[in-house]
């Protein structure tokens, strides 16, 4: 469910290590790729040092075309580690999210359910006047052990110009 507050916030450049892979929305549906990926990263969490916290984020870098869940686009499962440049673990990518305003949503309850939040949002951008197609976006899970709870909080941003 998207909560109401939306803000306007200004991140500083994120060096983020992790895994990447291309696929469309119905591959991740289908197979649970971001899932698993997620889920490799877990595993290897130790082998990445000088991370900023314990959260993870999702990347999604979109092609510029018109999108259908059938378009192939970008996910990496990443965390945020404090030098640069990065190092990454072999088999590991390294991503560069730059400095930027973003729009701020949170997505509460069940990650599962996170494709409706992603619709609204997409439905508050067009009420808004935010109509140009975005490169990317970014999610931000806080506690991985609560993804599937009522009251887990996803963060989601929006880079704006």
């Amino acid at each position: 469910m998207l909560k109401s507050e939306v803000e306007i916030v200004t991140r500083k450049r994120a060096n983020l290590v992790g895994y990447s892979v291309e696929a469309s929305l119905n591959d991740d549906v289908e197979g649970a790729i971001v899932a698993g990926l997620r889920e490799k990263l877990a595993s290897r969490i130790a082998e990445i040092p000088q991370r900023v916290d314990r959260s993870m984020m999702l990347v999604q870098v979109y092609p510029d075309c018109d999108w259908t869940p059938d378009v192939t686009y970008t996910h990496i499962v990443a965390v945020e580690v404090n030098h640069h440049p990065p190092a990454a673990p072999e088999g590991m990518i390294v991503h560069i999210v730059p400095e930027g305003r973003f729009l701020r949503f949170l997505h509460q309850g069940d990650e599962g359910d996170i494709d409706a939040t992603h619709a609204a949002i997409n439905e508050w951008l067009d009420l808004n006047g935010y109509t140009d197609a975005r490169e990317y976006d970014i999610e931000r899970w806080e506690e991985l052990d609560r993804l599937d709870k009522a009251d887990n909080v996803i963060e989601i941003y929006v880079p704006i110009s």
